[in-house]
């Protein structure tokens, strides 16, 4: 009775603290709230109740025990249940797998899926015996970890639920271990595919079965759900298991149990992300061995061999290797899962086979029971017999005791062989069920026979595809529609050429045509407003009708094109020529549009962006493996290509198929050239050589060494008896094409050798250079015959003349240069440009030259000693006035270019200078922080306006020449009067220094540029601040109205120039934020706000609507209200 009081005393604390925590702690969530206000009441009820218990103790006699014992048990049964129920949503945040748990019941589609079944009585005996033990035994020296593992379908799966199930339901009263956690991988579903789904899902099993492990864990940060895997285990496992231990081992002399956590087929996650999972997790349970003392870790997985040596090396863990089983024992296993399944073949002849046949291997013979499943009894005996004969007396025993692939090629094989029986290899029938077949396993996600039907075929060959279905029932299933394998061994046979023979799957390749496939269908179905949606006014989500269009519109095959492209893009393998770059163009070019619109419609918008950029990645990859060199054969029948991947390739021309992979080179191959007879290729490369090479059998016939440098080009002589190249150690070099020696080396380029050709007769060779020349040279002697020479600087640019006797050059040494083509010699010299000659040409009678220049020459007008900072036109256009950097301003004679006047008084630089609109003044603004008016006749001084404070970078006169507006480093927009001086206004606004002013044309308004990226435009007579325009992204520099006055015009840092309409064509939605602070949507409004016209995300940075032009219009977003079609009549902007 003292055990008890004690016990209610420990636990009415334990409570009262609990209570105490959850009174401070601050729900997240309403749900949160409810549910721990729901633990709460129950605690205070059941304290309530303890409370009782424990005051009327003393008072109660022994004969109440009983009674009271069942009181203070259902007590903490009441407890525990919102114990649990509380912890299983405190840890809702740990998103745990649901379907990787052992005791989730797989419904019938799931089930099909993946089959989760114990051992069938009577086998896996002493595995499971040898497993039990490990797991019960509590000694120090037992390993807490045991792997086991070995090939696809050797059962580990079945094995590894059968330990799970034994200690979750089926313990005995000496079990010292119960089932902690578990993890069954899968890739037939996302979530058990996720290698980051394995430690959040073992904690929270964890959690609900030790309760000093779920008060530790709660504190933990559950983002690190979505962290690597050590970082997972350090702190939603190690960390709480540790910390819990004092809870968990209260008294010493009575251990708590063990917890046993499995994990099952490491495998299944995605890539290689099993052995990195199996890596980690083996790596620091070996570091933290001490810190996880009281968990057990039973784990499953194939084979890894660079892991099994890594682990043999830690210090407690246990191995077991499936292929170690007994002979006798497999057999054994074996004949009694037979037997179970097949008994009506109880003591007959093939049972016996079969055992021997199987060796073990679990798939095996389940794959042969799936495919007498469907068979009457006379057919299984008829296949069986079929099946066996194929492997007679002589080698049934060496395959029944060979590797486990053996047995499961030979079976594959022959339930191929049986459903392609109907044709031979060659033939159109064998090619197409070859593709069906490749697609059932290749495509993005397992789909229906008449998805891959209509990927494969233009017309319908479902009814093809379901025959083959149905003919591989054994390897193959369906589910909700969609053709699953039964087992990943079936898969891994079909894509292993060394395996599957003629059967092989070339992912690549296959994928490629999935690729090019989906191309197709977008380009057969897409069209724009592809569900009849009748107006762009309304909402997808207020569109009833919206689904059954949706789903009338864009069939199964279309929408797993829109989805999927990107998937077999980026594992398509490129070639020459590549058509899938055409398929790729074309998509581009429009259909892009109408694809993002159906994607839309799918809900799966957000997608587009990363699989265009997949698309953009695959380009640029297969540029990186560029080719870098093609050519035909002489008859047209075959092309070869140099890529940088080291690779010749010999194509079929007329079909595109890859005939040869020639390897050999190890740098990039740069050039490459077919023999005149088409029977040889020559190849040159950056790893200095040219290779030889036999077009029919690939062989390398001769490599040619003697280039100290990268080969650039190469060529055959017509006759095919000599090879030319030229490289980067500048010589250019002859080859016997038979024997492979050096014939000539031809010397005098000063630099790179970058073409190589021979002459039609194959007297000459011609080449060209980098050092600004081109040589011709005799074949046979290798004398130099020519060297047109006399620039001085590169050669931009050459060009024949219509007859073909004259060359014209130009060079950056500013000359043009005539050449006699037949002797080289230099006839002319056109010596007028100051810079570079960039282009130079013929008239099309040879009478005259054109050449264009980089020296832009005009007129100059000379006197100021500085940077001159502004001009301006007088207006009859006859004088020219500057301000410069020298404090002065100077008028100028436009026809004559003569300075006619010097204006001085600015004691600091002139920022801006213009003529008053009769010519007659002229102002300036300064550095000096003054405005001053000059007589344009005389050039005396006027007047001084002075109020800035800083200095004044704008000024201008009003149309009528009556005012005069400037802007100043001081912020300020100021006018004055010009005939007085006098200040009329000062206009404030801007926040940075003004850059820029001007006058409307009707002189009432005034628009000003700021470094405050802003233009505002002001009320001259009031001086109020009418508009505040805002869109660009850096400082303005400049701005004027149009000659209407209806727009403005602003140059800016940002790049762009904007024009501006003080109409809006619509407005924006905005919301406040909890300051109160309005925010942009991203929804514009028609102007009286009743329509949603178009969504521009707030980041995009749109301007304000008043900003109608941008140029370029790639410096900013925009949007073209004007001339788009809206509402119902957006079903008009296109037309196809």
């Amino acid at each position: 009775m003292d055990t008890v009081k004690r016990r209610l005393n420990s636990t009415r604390a334990q409570l009262e603290t609990v209570e105490k925590e959850l009174g401070g702690w601050t729900p997240k969530t309403a749900k949160e709230g409810q549910c721990i206000d729901s633990f709460i009441l129950t605690l205070k009820e059941e304290l309530n109740n303890l409370e009782k218990l424990s005051n009327g103790w003393l008072a109660r006699k022994i004969a109440d025990y009983e009674a009271e014992k069942g009181r203070i048990t259902e007590i903490f049964e009441r407890i525990n249940e919102a114990r649990v129920q509380f912890e299983k949503f405190l840890f809702d945040g740990l998103t745990p797998s649901r379907i990787a748990d052992h005791k989730y019941h797989l419904e019938s589609k799931e089930e099909r899926r993946v089959r989760r079944e114990v051992c069938t009585p009577g086998t896996r005996v002493r595995i499971l015996d040898n497993i039990i033990t490990w797991a019960k035994n509590t000694s120090p020296g037992s390993p807490n970890v045991y792997w086991l593992f070995g090939q696809a379908g050797s059962g580990k799966s079945t094995i590894a639920y059968s330990v799970a199930r034994r200690f979750e339901f089926a313990g005995d009263a000496n079990d010292t271990i119960i089932l902690g956690g578990n993890f069954f991988c899968s890739r037939q579903f996302e979530e058990t595919r996720l290698s980051k789904c394995v430690i959040r899902t073992v904690v929270h099993h964890l959690a609900l079965k030790c309760r000093a492990f779920a008060d530790q864990l709660s504190n933990a940060d559950f983002e690190t759900v979505n962290q690597n895997v050590r970082a997972q285990l350090e702190d939603l496992l190690i960390a709480p298991w540790q910390a819990s231990k004092r809870d968990r081992c209260p008294d010493p002399s009575n251990p708590p149990p063990l917890y046993l956590i499995v994990i099952d087929a490491l495998d299944e996650i995605d890539g290689t992300g099993g052995s990195e999972f199996l890596r980690d997790l083996l790596e620091v349970i070996d570091k933290n061995e001490n810190r996880l003392q009281g968990l057990k870790f039973f784990v499953t997985s194939r084979p890894d061999p660079n892991l099994v040596g890594h682990v043999d090396s830690l210090k407690s863990k246990q191995l077991y290797r499936l292929e170690q089983v007994p002979p006798e024992e497999a057999q054994h296993d074996i004949r009694t899962y037979l037997m179970a399944e097949l008994p009506h073949f109880a003591g007959c002849e093939e049972i016996e086979n079969l055992v021997a046949l199987s060796a073990g291997l679990f798939i095996y013979a389940a794959t042969i029971v799936k495919y007498l499943a469907r068979r009457g009894r006379s057919e299984q005996k008829s296949f069986l017999m079929t099946l066996l004969a194929s492997t007679n007396s002589s080698n049934l025993k060496s395959l029944s005791t060979g590797m486990p692939f053996t047995l499961l090629d030979t079976l594959y094989s022959r339930i191929l062989d049986e459903a392609f029986r109907d044709f031979g290899p060659k033939e159109k029938g064998w090619e197409d069920r070859h593709s069906i077949l490749h697609t059932f396993l290749c495509t993005a996600e397992r789909t229906s026979t008449s998805v891959v039907a209509d990927l494969l075929f233009t017309s319908d060959y479902t009814d093809v595809a379901e025959k083959l279905f149905s003919d591989l029932h054994a390897v193959l299933y369906r589910e909700d529609g969609r053709v699953l394998t039964y087992h990943k061994s079936f898969s891994d046979f079909i894509l292993d050429e060394d395996r599957s023979g003629n059967f092989w799957c070339n992912q690549a390749m296959h994928h490629r045509l999935l690729a090019d496939s989906c191309f197709r269908c977008l380009k057969d179905g897409l069209r724009f407003n592809i569900a009849n949606i009748p107006s762009s006014f309304v909402l997808d989500v207020d569109n009833p009708m919206l689904a059954d269009a949706v789903k009338e519109n864009i069939p199964p095959v279309l929408s797993y094109s829109s989805r999927n492209w990107s998937y077999h893009l980026s594992a398509a393998a490129p070639i020459i020529p590549d058509g899938l770059r055409d398929s790729i163009s074309d998509f581009l070019q429009l259909r892009a549009l109408f694809w993002i619109e159906a994607m839309n419609l799918l809900g799966l918008r957000g997608l587009c962006g990363s699989m265009l950029r997949t698309a953009h990645d695959w380009v640029m990859s297969s540029q990186a493996n560029s080719v870098r060199s093609v050519a035909f054969s002489l008859d047209g029948k075959q092309i070869v290509s140099g890529s940088n991947d080291k690779s010749v390739r010999v194509w079929d021309a007329l079909t595109g198929d890859q005939l040869k992979v020639l390897k050999g080179h190890t740098n990039l191959v740069t050039s490459v050239a077919f023999s005149p007879d088409g029977k040889q290729i020559v190849s040159g490369s950056n790893d200095n050589s040219l290779w030889v090479w036999d077009v029919l059998t690939g062989n390398k016939l001769n490599m040619l060494k003697g280039h100290t440098d990268s080969v650039r080009s190469v060529a055959f002589s017509p006759d095919g008896k000599q090879i030319v190249s030229g490289s980067n150690d500048k010589t250019v070099r002859v080859w016997d094409a038979l024997t492979g020696d050096e014939v000539k080396v031809l010397k005098g380029h000063m630099h790179v050798v970058a073409l190589v050709a021979f002459s039609p007769d194959g007297k000459q060779i011609v080449s060209g250079s980098s050092d600004k020349s081109v040589r011709v040279w005799d074949a046979s002697m290798g004398d130099k015959l020519e060297v047109l020479k006399g620039h001085t600087n590169l050669v931009r640019s050459v060009a024949f003349s219509p007859d073909g006797k004259q060359i014209v050059s130009g060079s950056d040494d500013k000359t043009v240069r005539v050449w006699d083509a037949l002797t080289g010699n230099e006839l002319k010299v056109l010596k007028s440009h100051t810079d570079m000659v960039r282009s130079v040409a013929f008239s099309p009678d040879g009478k005259q030259i054109v050449s264009g220049s980089g020296d832009k020459s005009l007129k100059v007008l000379k006197g100021h000693t500085d940077l001159v900072g502004s001009v301006s036109f007088s207006p009859d256009g006859k004088q020219i006035v500057s301000g410069s950097d020298d404090k002065s301003v100077r008028v100028w004679d436009v026809s004559t270019g003569d300075e006619l006047k010097l204006l001085k008084g600015h004691t600091s630089w002139v920022k801006l200078v213009a003529f008053s609109p009769d010519g007659k003044q002229i102002v300036s603004g300064s550095g000096d922080k003054s405005v001053r008016v000059w007589d344009a006749s005389t050039g005396d001084e006027l007047k001084v306006l002075k109020g800035h404070t800083d200095l004044v970078g704008s000024v201008s006169f009003s149309p009528d020449g009556k005012q005069i507006v400037s802007g100043s480093d001081d912020k300020s927009v100021r006018v004055w009067d010009a005939s007085t001086g006098g200040e009329l206004k000062v206009l404030k606004g801007h926040i940075n220094l003004v850059t820029s002013v001007a006058f409307s044309p009707d002189g009432k308004q005034i628009v000003s540029g700021s470094n405050d990226k802003s233009v505002q435009v002001c009320d001259v007579s009031m001086g109020d601040k009418l508009k505040v325009l805002k869109g660009h992204t850096d400082l303005v520099r400049s701005v004027a109205f149009s000659p209407d006055g209806k727009q403005i015009v602003s140059g800016s840092d940002d790049n762009s120039v904007r024009v501006w309409n003080f109409g809006s064509l619509y407005i924006r939605e905005t919301i406040s934020d909890s300051n109160h602070h309005e925010q942009h949507t991203g929804w514009l409004l028609s102007p009286d706000g009743q329509h949603r016209l178009m969504f521009v995300p707030p980041e995009s940075l749109l301007p304000d609507a008043s900003n109608i032009l941008t140029i370029p219009r790639s410096s900013c977003s925009s949007v073209d209200l004007p001339h788009s079609a809206l509402g119902p009549q957006w079903k008009q902007c296109y037309y196809p």
